[in-house]
């Protein structure tokens, strides 16, 4: 019998795999992987290694995050934009987002502990 996190797992690739508007068939083709070994995984009854799993994020786009810790909805939908917006910039600008970002965190933490 399956257990929880494959289960789980699996379903929130499945569901990814969808959103994605891949059938089961492109996805094996992408990831070089059978489409049998590809349902087995979704319905949490194959447990995948972790290059697998690695090999079928990547292909997706997505990450082993969004899998096993997923957000509601529109977090995901935020924190994919942001990680975007990150993306396209130069390193140096990187650098500075990510120093601004920590800054802003710290200073909105300790603003609401406070309270």
């Amino acid at each position: 019998m399956p257990n929880d996190v494959l289960v789980n797992g699996g379903a929130r690739l499945r569901a990814i795999r969808k959103e994605r508007g891949y059938t089961q068939e492109r996805l094996a083709e992408l990831t070089k992987l059978s489409t049998r070994h590809i349902a087995g995984i979704e319905k949490g009854e194959a447990n995948p290694s972790f290059e697998v799993l690695y090999t079928i994020i990547t292909a997706l786009g997505t990450s082993f995050d969004a899998i096993f810790n997923p957000a509601d909805e529109q977090s995901e939908r935020e924190i994919q934009e942001i990680a975007g917006l990150y993306r396209a910039c130069p390193e140096q600008v990187r650098r500075l987002i990510l120093a601004s970002i920590r800054a802003m965190s710290y200073e909105l933490m300790d603003t609401i502990i406070k309270e």
